[in-house]
């Protein structure tokens, strides 16, 4: 006992008093935590239990799993979030812990736990194999080669497997297509990829009667994308919804793929991302440098318009001085955290700003106050974009001490992030004059709209407007939305040229993913702002 309690006060890295406590599932509590305080709760799981629910704080909460040695296995929040998602299918069965810690402030948390019923899986038929390392292998098999033989041989040079058209001739690869070859080994009833190529939740398929699962696809040879493999993911009986979040319980790094991403700095095997850059993937040289760069100012900012209160940071690069009454540009950021850990954005800036590509520019990463506020507010919501324009620019003003046009004032962001961006700046094209959006979630409506791509059809339909435009869109992000994101932002070029608005759409070989935003999103900043 002593041994797991050392080994969890490591986990949680806490001085705070620990205390347990042993409740049964299915669980709804409310928990007051004061500030600097762990709660441990005892959660015992048979294998292939999956364990979901919700968690939300008045404040930032760090909510973590660990195993019956105290060893972390799964990290639920990242640093600074208020509310999480919790989907876990219990790889052995054992008695776990969840660990819940405040931070500086006193929290009331909202507590939410099932063991979730399931359904027994289907059987998904593999089709016909291009690779021919596959196809030997699957010979191998039937001839009588040990499993352990087959794999060893398929993985030698890691995964995933990539071969070239010289090595394809059959499959008749164009010059610049790659066969890409995704493997697993180990799961009993079916694997599923997250971050697919073909965007869906992809199946993996079972090579004859073993335990390896594979998956071919034919690539772009400039793909760039982040992905996980999920084995045995749970399937439950439940709506279409909660088929498809259930991937999260077991989506994990491809354990024999050296090449790994930690989106947000938390290294176990669920939190970190796997990557795939082919030969002619976009280079990402400006998130380099050994250069230090100064953090931003982090402020609190409380919004009477929309009664809450947000992280809002304010980075000044080397040759602009604060409170010096000087007209710069300036680039505001949606999901702020994001922008600032997901994609570096502000060693982008300082690399770009070095290298005279664009001018010295302050930048504004604006969070959201919880996962909820975000589905609310980003989807072009007048009540945020007030919030932009009235309350945010001024609190940027009194800040900085600098001056701002809106000819040379950029709203950035990704998904939603670049939604809001566009019609933020639809609405207060005067304070707003660029929009750079990273795979605009365009395809958007309201509930009670007759058609999707809401603001599409008011920019069709409206006057034309002082802004300039960056798009930018995953050619494998096909099916997302009612029209789809791809053809979402493609029916917006479209849009926009004949209105008469200064447009670029780049289309890369990627999906919905930040590893891919990251390093296509000085593109856009220089094309903005570089002029």
């Amino acid at each position: 006992m002593l041994k797991r309690m050392n080994t969890l006060a490591l986990a949680v890295a806490s001085t705070a008093l620990v205390t347990t406590a042993a409740w049964a599932l299915p669980l709804q509590q409310k928990l007051s935590l004061p500030a600097g305080e762990t709660r441990v709760v005892d959660l015992e799981l048979a294998q292939g239990d999956y364990l979901r629910g919700q968690l939300s704080g008045t404040g930032p909460v760090k909510a973590l799993l660990v195993d019956a040695e105290g060893a972390p296995v799964r990290h639920l929040t990242r640093a600074g979030d208020v509310d999480a998602r919790v989907a876990f299918r219990a790889p052995q069965g054992q008695a776990y812990q969840l660990v819940l810690s405040a931070g500086d402030t006193p929290v009331q948390l909202t507590l939410s736990l099932e063991k979730a019923p399931l359904l027994a899986p289907g059987e998904v038929k593999a089709p016909e194999m291009d690779s021919p390392q596959v196809r030997r292998a699957l010979a191998a098999l039937q001839a009588g080669q040990s499993v352990d033989e087959v794999w060893s041989g398929l993985t030698a040079s890691g995964t995933p497997l990539i071969e070239w058209p010289q090595d394809v001739p059959e499959a008749k690869l164009a010059a610049d297509e790659r066969l890409v070859t995704f493997l697993w080994r180990g799961a009993r009833e079916r694997v599923l990829m997250l971050g697919a190529p073909g965007y869906e939740h992809d199946p993996l398929f079972r090579l004859g009667n073993s335990d390896i699962w594979f998956r071919s696809y034919r690539l772009p040879s400039d793909t760039r994308m982040s992905y996980k493999l999920a084995p045995d993911v749970p399937q439950v009986a439940g709506t279409e919804r909660e088929q498809r979040v259930a991937i999260i319980a077991t989506a994990q790094k491809d354990p024999l793929n050296p090449n790994q991403w930690s989106p947000d700095g938390l290294n176990d095997r669920y939190n970190l991302n796997s990557i795939l850059e082919l030969d002619q993937a976009p280079s990402d040289l400006l998130l380099k440098g050994d250069r230090p760069l100064p953090n931003a100012r982090h402020y609190r900012l409380s919004s009477e318009r929309l009664g809450n209160t947000r992280d809002v940071d304010i980075w000044l690069p080397e040759g602009i001085e604060a409170e010096s009454g000087e007209q710069v540009p300036l680039a505001i950021f949606f999901d702020g955290a994001d922008y600032q850990s997901r994609v570096p954005t502000p060693r982008i800036l300082a690399n770009l700003i070095e290298s005279g590509q664009i001018p010295p520019t302050a930048a504004v990463f604006v969070s959201n106050p919880s996962r909820a506020a975000r589905r609310t507010e980003l989807p072009c919501n007048a009540d945020f974009a007030d919030f932009m324009a009235e309350e945010l620019l001024p609190f940027v003003v009194d800040k900085t001490g600098l001056r701002f046009s809106g000819d040379k004032t950029l709203l950035a962001g990704a998904s939603f992030g670049g939604l809001a961006s566009a019609c933020t700046a639809y609405r207060y094209p005067q304070h707003f004059g660029l929009v750079l959006s990273q795979s605009g979630s365009f395809w958007w409506s309201p509930a009670d709209a007759e058609r999707p791509e809401w603001l599409n059809a008011r920019l069709a339909k409206s006057e034309r407007l002082p802004i300039r435009f960056y798009l930018s869109a995953g050619r494998f992000e096909t099916d997302f939305g009612e029209s789809g994101i791809l053809n979402a932002n493609r029916q917006l070029e479209q849009i926009l040229q004949i209105k008469g608005y200064p447009v670029k759409l780049e289309e890369f070989s990627a999906g919905h993913d930040y590893f891919h935003w990251r390093a296509t999103l000085g593109r856009g900043l220089i094309h903005l702002l570089g002029d």
